[in-house]
């Protein structure tokens, strides 16, 4: 069931009327959202649009355009403007006033997401631009910030923050999009256990590509989830350097291996992320004792997700955990912020954040066993002021898959 377009309005009307009022609050004039194909949460949150493709395309018989991004531009006079590369195309109704794109890949020099234009909406905020934030500072364009400069000599661009923040913590709108995809998240769990359980001989590849296949058909809108992050997979032994790799079209599943899937896909844009294991045959000593390390890590990190407690100090806890037992965190990772560019804020490996709640966090603590096999479990989890609470429901044990 898709959303409904005028609930979705209402909410991103909501999203924008928060931006400007932290934009007054720190003296901006104009603020320049910028994504790409590769980064746009923070486009898509105020506007329901993602750049869906990238490369270039001919505007004359010299001239070419790189295509790949698009810039919201906010400024408290003027209505909400969306400026769009020339050949970018949206996939659905776009929630924003105006629309300035080229005409499809027919565009001219100018069209879009140009300097033009860039300057003609910054305008609106009146003959008197003084600050400017731009969204995405890293990602945005070079050319466009040194010709919003020579436009606008008086005015200070700066990097903002603004919907970064606001994006942390979900709304009621985005909780109960969140909780649909972890239902997406456990229906490509139960796929991948019902491949994996007749999956003797079947490559890696083949089980993923099933997966996905489920959690594609049960979204009602098409987005190519692969520039967000792709499913990876570990059924022992490292591909490719490492041990959670992308699935491989050669490696087959045997039985006695331990299998640890992570997948990952959209619903409605929303992040479906998750992981979980299983073994093949008899289960090990050394493979339980491993296993139930993984479970006691994952149990006290969720439980003590709460307001106030710093995002890195549930690294340090899970590093705590895993030595009392013999072990170290697999690569000191153990998760991440979840929303529209799936892995965001807060990094929990680093980042001395304190959590809020309704933040949205993918717990995913790993431990390796023999350097062979990876065994863990990540579930998106929701803070709350008695503690997280996981989103995903697929069961984590037994840990034998048969």
């Amino acid at each position: 069931m898709t959303v409904a377009l005028s609930a979705l309005r209402q909410e991103i009307g909501k999203r924008v009327q928060n931006a400007k009022a932290l934009m007054a609050e720190r003296g901006y004039d104009a603020l320049i959202v910028y994504g790409s194909n590769k980064v746009s949460g923070s486009l898509r949150y105020l506007t329901d649009y993602f750049p869906d493709r990238a490369g270039w395309i001919s505007l004359s018989g010299t001239d070419t355009a790189i295509v790949e991004g698009a810039a919201a531009v906010l400024t408290a006079r003027g209505e909400t403007a969306l400026l769009v590369d020339p050949g970018l195309m949206p996939t659905r109704e776009i929630c924003v006033e105006r629309v300035i794109g080229g005409d499809g890949f027919a565009a001219k020099l100018g069209d879009g997401l140009s300097l033009k234009n860039l300057k003609s909406t910054i305008s609106e905020a009146g003959s008197s631009i003084r600050r400017v934030g731009i969204e995405t500072y890293d990602k945005f364009p070079a050319p466009l910030l040194l010709g919003l400069m020579k436009e606008f000599p008086e005015a200070e661009f700066v990097r903002s923050t603004i919907v970064e923040e606001l994006r942390l913590v979900k709304s009621s709108f985005d909780l109960d999009m969140m909780r649909r995809a972890a239902r997406v998240a456990d229906l490509g769990h139960q796929t991948f256990f019902n491949a994996l359980t007749r999956g003797i001989g079947k490559t890696e590849l083949e089980l993923i590509r099933a997966t996905e296949q489920a959690m594609r058909d049960a979204d009602p809108m098409y987005e190519d989830s692969c520039s967000s992050s792709p499913s990876l997979i570990c059924s022992g032994h490292a591909v490719a350097g490492t041990l959670l790799h992308s699935p491989s079209a050669t490696k087959r599943i045997e039985r006695g291996d331990i299998v640890h899937w992570d997948i990952c896909m959209r619903y409605e844009g929303y992040p479906v992320d998750s992981s979980r294991t299983r073994a093949l045959g008899t289960v090990r000593d050394e493979h339980r004792r491993c296993y139930d390390a993984v479970m006691e890590i994952h149990r006290e990190v969720v439980a003590g997700a709460k307001p106030g407690v710093l995002a890195s100090d549930l690294v340090l806890l899970a590093s705590r955990i895993a030595e009392r037992h013999g072990y170290r965190l697999w690569n000191r990772f153990l998760g991440h912020g979840l929303g529209w560019d799936i892995h965001e804020r807060p990094d929990m490996g680093t980042e001395e954040l304190p959590l809020a709640a309704n933040m949205v966090l993918a717990v995913e603590p790993r431990l390796t066993c023999d350097d062979i096999y990876l065994l863990g479990n990540e579930d998106m989890v929701l803070v709350t002021e008695n503690g997280g609470v996981a989103l995903t429901e697929f069961p984590k044990e037994p840990l034998s898959a048969l």
